[in-house]
């Protein structure tokens, strides 16, 4: 019976607390990690999201806090005005019980040496110069963000 109690007391002990979702609201679409697009219609979007007023009642990928610090966010998102850009489409819900998503937000924060990798920034993207400074863009550590 001992080692019962003791066993269930490790696991609360050990079980993870769902973490806040901290979302900043990028300006520019570049330093976004995700562009979402809002719908007008709950059965159109991808996740049902209900904005908290506070970091302490946000709690999984559906409820989110918007940050005023971009160095506190979890996640930077880009709102942008076309859907087809959008890598998912969101619904503001009022009601919290509505709220449900199924993205991994986190998933999408992009590293520097990501956004370095993807740069677009004429032929220097492909370049000699890019693979000797970091030869690392050709391999799969960088998938950082990628959507399946």
């Amino acid at each position: 019976m001992r080692l019962i109690a003791i066993a269930i007391l490790i696991e609360l002990f050990a079980a993870a607390p769902v973490l806040a979702l901290k979302v900043y609201k990028s300006k520019t679409e570049g330093l976004a990690d995700v562009k979402v697009y809002e719908t007008s219609s709950a059965g159109l979007a991808d996740c049902l999201i209900y904005v908290t007023t506070s970091e302490g009642l946000a709690s999984g990928d559906a409820k989110w806090y918007f940050e005023d610090s971009e160095g506190l966010a979890n996640v930077k998102v880009f709102f942008t005005q076309s859907e087809g850009l959008a890598d998912k489409k969101i619904y503001f819900t009022k009601s919290e019980g509505l709220a449900k998503c199924e993205v991994d937000w986190k998933s999408y924060r992009k590293t520097m040496a990501k956004r370095f990798c993807d740069s677009d920034f004429g032929s220097f993207a492909n370049s000699l110069i890019r693979d000797m400074v970091l030869p690392a863009c050709n391999q799969d550590a960088f998938q950082i963000g990628e959507s399946k």
